[in-house]
């Protein structure tokens, strides 16, 4: 038996198919949608809930860098409170940490502040000179570690 419908009417009716099945979907997505909400108290509670995640993260992010900001400003207190200066002659403020004496031979200089050539300085104030800084030991904090090719090494 052959279908009497013009190809308008077939295209009309899957229209009206096809609408309808895509209604019955977004009700159906829309009921689930409305049990979620009901089961975890309403809209406005999942929103509530949310929110007070984002103000959990933030406070943490917060409480993390004022720590950090914290500790800059004790280790910069710390290096004004003892200025290189105040260091008795012959002694030597390390960054960070107590006074030591300046060593007396090469081995113990290039043991704790590396190798500095042919011609090491055998005082602090003539290390001071001829860096700009007061020493730093090998593995520092403040020291990253590296330094720019000058030919010396």
């Amino acid at each position: 038996m052959k279908d009497d419908k013009t190809p308008a009417d077939r295209a009309k009716q899957s229209y009206k198919r096809g609408i309808g099945e895509i209604t019955r979907a977004a009700r159906t997505v829309g009921d689930a949608v409305k049990r979620e909400t009901q089961k975890a108290g309403g809209l406005g509670k999942a929103l509530d809930d949310a929110s007070r995640e984002v103000v959990r993260a933030a406070t943490h992010v917060a409480s993390a860098v004022g720590t950090g900001l914290e500790k800059l400003g004790k280790k910069a207190q710390h290096a004004l409170e003892h200025e290189p200066s105040e260091a008795a002659p012959g002694r030597v403020r390390v960054a960070g940490g107590p006074e030591e004496e300046w060593p007396k031979t090469r081995e113990e200089y290039e043991e704790k502040y590396g190798k500095d050539g042919a011609n090491w300085p055998k005082t602090r104030e003539e290390y001071i000179e001829r860096y700009g800084r007061p020493p730093r030991k090998r593995g520092d904090d403040d020291d990253p570690g590296f330094r720019i090719a000058t030919g010396k090494d």
